[in-house]
């Protein structure tokens, strides 16, 4: 019903416009035509008519035309005369009018003697050139029996004295009744065209609009998501290039929607209101681990079959119409992907529901970084508790190693007693340089960095060791290479070469 509605619209308004712009086309030709014939027709029937009153003149005396008195011998001596010369003129009537227009005699008999001859009152210019020796023609007019006539006027010749008499010729301008029988011929002759014109139309119409039902049919389609509708059209023209732009057009447009779909992080599945997945991106196969040539086609159920708790809340959703948001849930004991759940209806252009849409993102990862974190954070409570117990250990070991210095000054002498003492204060210093490390652990520092010369970081650390490389009896030699700056937090830098430093004076023999 559709289509036919359209295809009725197109050659409704194609044939009409068609027939408007035609029909305009002959009425102004038409009319122009009849126009230039009639001023034509008119023209040379003035120019002949004009000549023969010209002529008929010069056949006629006007002497005698003094001497009319009414409708006498003489009235009817020159009606005779007139009478011949109409008839060898070929003419309607003939007349002799006086210098105001009254009529002296006509060859018919029709006008009274005397009587104002009624055409002046209307184009009296002719008449009056007339007078002055000019011969012309009158407008074409309409007479009492509903014909059309002209009248020519030409001054009869004249002896000195006389009076001046115009003869009048008037004549029946058949060629307009012509020019109108011409008219109505054209007039039947142009509907008969404009009808056959109208059926050529509608028949070639057909196959012009065919066409383009089939393209408004697959934009439809688009419209609603379809983008595989292709369009069939063998015409070697425009309309050909135009189904060519339009597969063209829908191929990239399908090849753009695959291409974001199948860039999306999250998976993407599309039921339609059969239940049927429509759509099902490389996310959600990957999460699912169901290949996509598995599921599109197929009804929803199956298609999550291995997922018992997603396909019950997909059910509610597609058949219920339940709508979910950030719902979390674990696929199966299978496949432990954690994914959140979001579904909605899939509405059109126009409002109209299409199918369900629903939206999977994987949360693992993100789950498993929480986790780390919390344990981050409970490895952080016990790095703080840690570093307070060694805190609290550091402080006992400072005054053993103080101990050990006053026991060695005390001894004296004895060799072996002083050999203790000193491998205590080294065991001291050892479990000192642990538990340092350990707080260093526990508790990292903030980096805080200057540009600084690596000779003098190097150099201070030295007389820092010097005592305990002295004790082992080990000789520490610092040589100084060329200058080069670094950005370095002098305090970890220290610390970390007098640890360097220490283990290689311990681990070094006496010299």
């Amino acid at each position: 019903m559709h289509k036919t509605h359209f295809r009725g619209k197109v050659l409704a308004e194609l044939v009409s416009r068609t027939l408007v712009a035609v029909i305009l086309i002959l009425t102004f030709y038409g009319a122009f035509a009849y126009y230039v014939s009639k001023k034509t027709f008119d023209s040379e029937m003035g120019t002949r008519l004009t000549v023969a009153a010209r002529m008929a003149s010069q056949n006629i005396r006007s002497q005698w035309l003094a001497y009319l008195n009414g409708k006498g011998k003489l009235y009817e001596e020159y009606r005779r005369v007139l009478d011949q010369q109409r008839e060898l003129s070929q003419t309607e009537n003939i007349f002799l009018l006086d210098e105001k227009g009254h009529v002296l005699v006509d060859a018919r008999g029709r006008y009274e003697v005397r009587e104002l001859y009624w055409l002046l009152q209307m184009d009296p210019d002719p008449f009056y050139a007339a007078l002055k020796g000019r011969p012309s023609a009158s407008l074409l007019y309409q007479g009492q029996d509903g014909g059309v006539y002209k009248v020519a006027y030409a001054a009869l010749p004249r002896e000195a004295g006389e009076p001046i008499v115009v003869l009048g010729l008037e004549a029946n301008a058949t060629f307009v009744a012509g020019l109108h029988q011409f008219a109505q011929v054209l007039f039947f002759l142009g509907l008969a065209c404009l009808t056959a014109g109208a059926g050529l139309m509608f028949i070639f119409g057909r196959r012009l609009v065919e066409p383009l039902r089939v393209l408004a049919e697959a934009s439809r389609k688009v419209a609603a998501g379809d983008f595989s509708s292709r369009v069939v059209v063998d015409a070697q023209n425009e309309l050909g290039e135009l189904a060519q732009a339009f597969n063209e057009m829908t191929q990239q447009l399908h090849a753009h929607n695959d291409y974001i779909l199948e860039s999306m992080g999250n998976g993407l599945v599309v039921v339609d209101l059969n239940g049927i997945v429509t759509t099902f991106n490389r996310a959600a196969s990957r999460m699912l681990g169901v290949p996509a040539e598995q599921a599109l086609g197929k009804p929803a159920e199956e298609s999550f079959k291995p997922f018992p708790d997603l396909s019950r809340r997909i059910d509610a959703a597609v058949w219920e119409g339940a709508k979910f948001k950030d719902l979390e849930m674990t696929l199966s004991e299978a496949n432990p992907t954690i994914v959140r759940l979001q579904t909605g209806p899939l509405q059109g252009s126009d409002g109209r529901v299409l199918g369900t849409e629903i939206l999977l993102t994987d949360q693992t990862e993100v789950r498993h970084l929480e986790n780390r974190i919390k344990a981050s954070e409970k490895m952080a409570t016990i790095g703080e508790l840690a570093a307070g117990i060694a805190h609290e250990i550091r402080n006992p070991l400072g005054a053993m190693k103080g101990f050990t210095e006053i026991l060695g000054r005390k001894i004296g002498a004895n060799a072996d007693a002083k050999e203790i003492v000193e491998d205590i204060a080294s065991e001291i210093e050892i479990l000192n340089k642990i538990v340092t490390n350990f707080l260093v652990f526990a508790r990292p520092t903030h980096v805080d960095s200057h540009p600084m010369d690596l000779s003098e970081a190097v150099r201070t650390v030295i007389p820092l060791i010097e005592n305990d490389a002295e004790r082992r009896k080990v000789k520490v030699v610092f040589r100084e290479g060329r200058p080069m700056t670094a950005l370095l937090d002098l305090e970890q830098f220290r610390r970390a070469v007098l640890n360097v430093a220490l283990n290689a004076v311990q681990a070094s023999p006496p010299n």
